[in-house]
């Protein structure tokens, strides 16, 4: 048997990401770092991929700076605000939007798809809820059709999305964030969120049922 760790460092494996973030922020930074990075750095860096279009180095540096920023601005995040993903999420998504302006590039957005919705009535508020939780009636029906298909179509079917709606399907569906998660990364209300979720999948089935 393992004899107990008696370090001061010990048991950081099962404090919460909020109280690894309090002794970051406290000045014991090595080893709460490492813990949260554990947790959550491959579901950052998928983010970030799907963000740049599947280029990979950038996701990575992207992601670097991301870990970086977290560090320097520990003194910011204040817990019970947001999730500690979604405050780390928030973070690169910045840094990415900063990355695409500062190289000059036009990010596609869906104002114009979101206002399109709202004029010929497709906007608005959710139909009735099928999943569990209070905000799973959206996705979770469109999700177990996505469930089911080849990852290749899947993710050429992503990449042809606007990125201000593949951000809001990878958010809610791979990162499993709720929509309150997902309004709060993106900075939009949770009615928009959910008028980009319907489109984007409404516009995923499509194109996968076209690829059959």
């Amino acid at each position: 048997m393992k004899p107990a760790d008696t370090g001061p460092n010990s048991g950081l494996a099962e404090l919460p990401d909020e109280d690894l973030m309090l002794l970051v922020a406290r000045g014991l930074i090595q080893e709460p770092a490492t813990e949260l990075f554990a947790r959550h750095n491959r579901a950052l860096f998928n983010f970030l991929a799907w963000l740049c279009d599947g280029r990979l180095d950038e996701a990575e540096d992207l992601a670097q700076k991301t870990w970086f920023k977290l560090i320097s601005r520990c003194a910011d995040y204040q817990p019970g605000r947001a999730a500690f993903r979604t405050y780390l999420f928030q973070i690169a998504r910045n840094g990415f939007i900063d990355a695409r302006r500062a190289a000059g590039e036009r990010l596609r957005e869906d104002i114009d798809v979101d206002e399109a919705l709202a004029r010929s009535g497709q906007g608005g508020a959710a139909g009735h809820a099928t999943g569990h939780g209070p905000d799973r009636g959206v996705v979770e029906p469109e999700a177990a059709l996505l469930a089911g298909e080849s990852r290749q179509l899947l993710h050429a079917a992503l990449m042809a999305l606007p990125v201000a709606q593949r951000e809001v399907i990878v958010l809610r569906y791979f990162a499993d964030l709720s929509l309150e998660d997902v309004s709060t990364t993106v900075g939009a209300g949770i009615e928009t969120v959910r008028s980009r979720l319907r489109y984007a999948y409404r516009a995923l089935r499509g194109r996968l049922e076209a690829s059959r």
